[in-house]
This record gives structure tokens, sequence and C-alpha cells, in this order.
């Protein structure tokens, strides 16, 4: 029959349902109680002393916790990191787990990787127990498992959420850049190649078309600011405030309402009154790249451009 441990359930409550057996012991819970719930089958052993409630279900987050109670050296990185940063292009990637090779070896689980350099700043503690790389060495971590386009999206989702800044990645990648390190080519390749002024972009689709228009000519900055007829200042998507000429992504999923379809309207019928010109992509477009959306796009910048040397 389950025995109530005060302390014990507010202590699984906020720790996805695991608990170490030094915890359990320090909760108040004794050998001979811990040994009865086993035989019970109300703590599920996951790892040699770590187990699991059988109340809380076996989720991602639960796994992760039972990995950081199993040996306090060890975090969350590669995939696993970032599914909890939430990143965008990784979804296929599994958890692995890193630490610097003090600790135990977990065999039967995710990948282990030893690294020797992991200085604290390096290391995200959550109050649940889960510890894993911080937002910036997840980064570095995942340009072994990223090509350079989904690479640089990421790194492109963090400088916009404020995560980091570049020179934190500079800095990651003088102390983890090595000759023969797996991602440390890749990653400074990647980085190298990004302007320290450019704005960040918001979405991999906004990356994906600006590179492709960049690419047949044309160079359009992120986010930049248009002053409408009507005094409201808006930020479109990409744009080049010297030409008139800007870029709207619409994402169909978020994008799709009535009342979404007649604010655009609106705003580009303000946007025209001050001489610019708006074109509207959606992400499904992108998504295929045809030729003929660049080209299009490329002849309507240059019809914006010879309009406004004409104006003067």
């Amino acid at each position: 029959m389950p025995t109530y441990h005060p302390a014990l359930t507010a202590w699984l409550r906020t720790h996805h349902g695991v608990v170490s057996r030094r915890r359990l012991l320090s909760l108040g819970v004794t050998p001979d109680q811990l040994a009865a719930m086993l035989r019970s089958g109300e703590l599920l052993l996951i790892w040699e002393g770590v187990y699991r409630h059988a109340v809380w279900p076996d989720t991602f987050l639960s796994s992760c916790a039972a990995l950081c109670a199993a040996d306090p050296t060890l975090m969350i990185c590669c995939g696993g990191a970032a599914r909890m940063w939430s990143y965008r292009r990784c979804s296929a990637l599994d958890l692995h787990v890193t630490g610097t090779g003090t600790g135990l070896r977990i065999t039967g689980g995710p990948l282990h990787h030893r690294c020797p350099v992991m200085p604290p700043h390096h290391v995200h503690q959550r109050s649940d127990g889960i510890r894993l790389t911080s937002p910036a060495r997840t980064v570095f971590d995942l340009a072994k498992h990223l090509p350079p386009g989904d690479l640089e999206s990421v790194i492109e989702q963090g400088l916009r959420r404020s995560q980091f800044d570049v020179p934190t990645l500079y800095g990651v990648g003088a102390l983890l850049c090595r000759r023969g390190r797996a991602g440390s080519s890749n990653f400074a390749n990647v980085l190298s190649s990004r302007p320290l002024w450019r704005r960040p972009v918001d979405s991999h689709a906004e990356l994906a078309l600006g590179k492709a228009l960049h690419t047949a000519g044309v160079r359009l900055e992120p986010h930049v600011s248009l002053t409408l007829a009507n005094g409201q200042t808006v930020h479109p998507d990409l744009g080049d405030p010297l030409v008139g000429f800007y870029v709207e992504i619409d994402d169909h999923e978020w994008h799709g309402g009535r009342l979404d379809a007649t604010y655009d309207l609106q705003r580009d019928r303000q946007a025209r009154l001050v001489g610019a010109r708006i074109e509207r992509v959606s992400t499904d477009e992108i998504a295929l790249m045809p030729a003929s959306l660049i080209a299009s796009l490329v002849a309507a910048y240059h019809q914006q451009r010879t309009l406004s040397l004409t104006r003067g």
C-alpha cells in the first residue's frame, strides 16, 4: 500500500516524479520504507540509486531529471538541450549528455560525451533538478549535428531572444574550437560569415529568403523601421529603406484570419502613400523557394529602385 510522505510528495511534484536514494533518505524515508516502496512498485528504478514514482509518467523531462540525479557531473546537451531551449531545426536530434569525465559512465542510455572544459557559465541549473548546457554552449554543441544553414538559423533565433550576443559566441568558440574537434569548423565558419552589425532575423524563413535574395544581388536587412502615412512605425521582416522596398513573410498558421488580412491591407495602403512597396511572401513559397519567386522579387526591387531614383 502506498505510503504518504508529505516532504517526498512535495519534492516529486517539482522534480517530474524523480528522486534519488540520497534525497529520499534526507527527506526522512527509511531504508526499509524504500525497499517496501520498490517491492510494491510504488517506486520504479531508472538508474542506480535513482527512481521515478509510479504515479508520474515517463516523459522527456523526467528522463532528463533522472539522468541529472544519477550523476551530479552530467548535464543535458545537443538535441536534449536544444529541445528545452526550443531551438528550431533541431527536432530530429537525440538527447545526449555531457560531463567532465569525473563522474559515472551512463551505459544503456543516451550518448555520453566527455568534455574536460565545462566552465560554470556554460551550465544552466533549473529548479527542477535538470542541468543543461547554456544557450551559447548548446549552439556550439549543435554545430556537429546541424548543417550550416540550420546552425545559422539557431544562432539568429538565440540572438533575437537575447539569449546571447555575438561576442559571447566568439568567446565560446575561442575556448572550445580546436583542430579535429567535431563541429569546430562549422561553428567558426558560420559565425565568422555573419556581420556583427546585422540585426537578427525572426524566423528561419526570413533567413532563407534573405540569403536567396542576397545571392541574386538584392541585399535586404531584417526588421528595419518604416514610418507609415498615418505616423505609425512598423518593422517589416526584410527591407531596404533607401529604396523603399520591403518584404513581409506570412505564415498561414499565424496569418490566416480575416482581421489579420484586413490589417495587412490597411498597412500596405499606408505604406504606398509614403512611396514604399511591400511584397508579401508565404512561408509555403519559401519552403519550396522556386526560382520564379526570387526572380519576381528581384524584378520588383529594381522597379522600386528605379522609382526611388526618379523621385530624387
